[in-house]
């Protein structure tokens, strides 16, 4: 004979139909951060739709870049290239210096018996020959390129990590948002086998299942909530001026229509892009190229610079003066060929590893883009199959009410619905966040480069 069906029965069946159609998630409209960068897209058509499905999972770009700019690794950053322009200007003006020299000496005249008063003054100075100061000015063009690199590849890296750790904590307040509405549901099964045992509908063991699994999931709450406060601080600590979310997106809902962002372009052509505009690529590229005109600098260094001067000397109290110029040059040693040798070596390994980084990075690159096309259609599965046990959990909770299955099938079927909930969003997050790198790492968003 069927369980009578209180008021209490009713009401729970209709809170976990509600919570459960909807995605157990309590997904609301996205952070007014995100609001705020859909207000800042990109005005063109094409960056628009390369930007404008990521627009409702990132913050604003405008913020982003404030935070950036204004965070000690930029400002380390900075300082260092203007450390790499004063060493560019440094090897562009050279080595070269006047140098001073003055004598004042006395000669005695042992048969006149007199002593004369002599003195000479000298300035003399290193010139560069031999094509030396072209060649130091395309290094110090060089040299001036590769901090801007630098600089660029630090406000990159930047972006970066400020995106992990802004996907870290949306994957945080997913499982935070997860664990509260499990322990919404978990509190309603809670009461409710109360009221049943006390109407003697359900054994007492029912109820220590309910109020066993009250606790399981009061303790996965409590874990949840550390977490989300351990990214929150995270975040907040190293990014003190942007606001963090407090709802996910509401794409990630299971009824939400919108699919996940798609990758249109071919990786042969994705690929390429990514090479060229990679910076660390660039940097070893800009500096095998300086380690080049540095060997061919230390070539023509094995015939020394000339030095050329002029002096102006008084003898004999005056009764005689003279001036002229001076020439000199040093003969070559050895020390300077093997020096020119070695750095001909290293240029040669620098460019090597350019080829080596190449590869290397075009295989991550692949990576990136065969894992995103894959994770999305895990991701599509999985949504598919949180909505199917969302639909079988609703299901057997009007089975229960109605006296039929027992407390634990319904136990487990809620379980398993919440997590393959929490796996599909999960999921969701990884994706996208695959997709944000990868635009990223082609400079169709928050590209900072100055």
């Amino acid at each position: 004979m069927k369980r009578f069906v209180t008021s209490d029965v009713v009401a729970f069946a209709v809170a976990c139909t509600c919570v459960l159609t909807l995605g157990a998630a309590q997904a609301q409209q996205p952070a007014v951060s995100a609001t705020t960068a859909a207000s800042s897209a990109a005005s063109s058509a094409s960056a628009s739709t390369v930007t404008s499905p990521l627009l409702p999972y990132l913050p604003a770009e405008a913020a982003v870049k404030d935070a950036l700019l204004s965070s000690p690794l930029m400002q380390a950053a900075r300082s260092k290239k203007e450390a790499g322009t004063a060493r560019a200007k440094g090897i562009d003006s050279g080595t070269a210096e006047f140098t001073l020299r003055s004598t004042s000496q006395r000669r005695r005249d042992v048969a006149a018996g007199t002593q004369l008063h002599e003195s000479m003054v000298s300035i003399e100075r290193p010139v560069r020959f031999w094509g030396k100061r072209g060649m130091d000015a395309d290094l110090a063009t060089q040299t001036q390129a590769f901090a801007d690199i630098e600089y660029a590849d630090a406000m990159h890296e930047g972006a970066r990590e400020l995106m992990r750790f802004w996907f870290a904590y949306l994957r945080a307040l997913a499982d935070q948002k997860n664990a509260m509405t499990t322990f919404d549901l978990a509190a309603k099964m809670q009461r409710l086998t109360q009221s049943q045992l006390k109407q003697g509908e359900i054994s007492q063991l029912d109820a220590e299942l309910a109020n066993a699994e009250l606790e399981r999931i009061t303790a996965a709450r409590s874990v949840a909530d550390a977490q989300l406060a351990s990214s929150a601080s995270a975040f907040t600590r190293r990014y003190a001026g942007m606001v963090l979310p407090t709802h996910m997106p509401a794409s990630l809902r299971l009824d939400a229509s919108t699919s996940l962002p798609a990758l249109t372009e071919t990786m042969a052509a994705m690929r390429q892009e990514f090479l060229d505009k990679n910076h660390e690529l660039n940097m070893m590229r800009v500096d095998a190229q300086r380690l080049r005109l540095a060997a061919d600098r230390a070539s023509r260094d094995r015939l020394p610079d000339p030095t050329l001067g002029v002096f102006s000397g008084r003898e004999r109290a005056g009764a005689e003066t003279i001036s002229g110029v001076m020439f000199s040059m040093p003969f070559p040693s050895a020390s300077r060929f093997h020096h020119a040798t070695a750095l001909v070596a290293d240029a040669q390994t620098a460019s090597d590893n350019v080829r080596l980084a190449e590869q290397q990075l075009g295989a991550m690159f692949d990576s990136m883009w065969i894992q995103f096309q894959h994770k999305r259609t895990a991701a599509d599965n999985l949504k598919s199959a949180a909505q199917r046990q969302a639909l079988a959990a609703e299901k057997s909770v009007k089975a229960y009410t109605l006296g039929e299955g027992s407390l634990s099938d319904v136990l487990l079927i809620a379980r398993m619905a919440s997590d393959n909930l929490n796996a599909a969003e999960r999921m969701q997050l990884e994706v996208v966040e695959l997709l944000a790198l990868i635009r990223l790492d082609l400079h169709q968003i928050w590209d900072f480069d100055e």
